[in-house]
């Protein structure tokens, strides 16, 4: 399993429960946004990495 895959994976677990369990806390939306600018970020290298192939 790739790096990235790994990273995106781990990405949405936290943001599944930090979406589950914060609630309404102050934190709660930068974190969520930086995860899924993570997750979409090594998507995309991901993306880009297999297509040179």
């Amino acid at each position: 399993m790739n790096r990235s895959y790994v990273i995106v994976l781990l990405a949405v677990f936290a943001l599944f429960f930090l979406q589950l369990f914060a609630g309404d806390q102050p934190f709660v939306w930068p974190i969520s946004i930086g995860l899924i600018v993570l997750i979409i970020v090594a998507t995309l290298l991901q993306l880009r990495r297999t297509s040179n192939r």
